[in-house]
């Protein structure tokens, strides 16, 4: 890729990003003071047992990249993406780092490099990137899924059976946990 042509990327990535956070600050209109009330009945503190009130509803965790990423990552995703279907893995895998630059703690962009790892035959890469996807991921069951199923087919790539049928069952335990969340 000559100077210009990288120039150019950069630009592209630098004015999505600008628009991934672009945003107006608006100020709310000034308010009359509100006249003293009388303070509220203390509450009893409640004990890590005791259920008051109703519970705390379950934050559902990102299944798709599109629910955790900003516009100028899904770009560069998508390129890598289409990249990555043409055979052009090293190009991919650079947009995937250049995506790892704006969000390095999002987990699905460490899954779709991993997948690069592999199809480029780098198993241990591709092992260490689904490793780190699931370190970035929390409690995350649906990344953490496809990401034990990345690292068993990069083990059994590199002959790893049992290794293989390790990640396997813990890619199982994850489809599950992820079955209960969706319930």
């Amino acid at each position: 890729m000559n100077t210009m042509q990288r120039l150019f990327a950069l630009v592209a990535v630098l004015v999505l990003a600008g628009c991934a956070t672009s945003q107006r600050t608006t100020f709310p209109p000034p308010q009359t003071p509100a006249p003293p009330q009388s303070p509220a009945p203390e509450r009893p503190a409640s004990k890590p047992g005791d259920q008051v009130g109703t519970p705390a509803p379950k934050t559902m965790p990102a299944r798709t990249a599109q629910e955790a990423s900003s516009p100028a990552v899904l770009s560069l995703m998508g390129r890598a993406d289409t990249l990555a279907r043409n055979g052009n893995m090293d190009m991919s895998a650079a947009t995937l780092e250049r995506a790892l630059d704006l969000e390095p703690r999002n987990p699905f962009i460490y899954q779709r490099l991993a997948s690069v790892k592999l199809a480029q035959g780098q198993t241990g890469q591709a092992e260490a990137m689904a490793r780190k996807s699931n370190s970035v991921a929390g409690n995350n069951p649906f990344v953490r899924a496809d990401n034990w199923q990345l690292i068993a087919e990069a083990r059994r790539t590199g002959g790893d059976r049992s290794g293989a049928d390790e990640a396997v069952g813990r890619a199982s335990d994850y489809r599950s946990a992820s079955q209960q969340l969706m319930r």
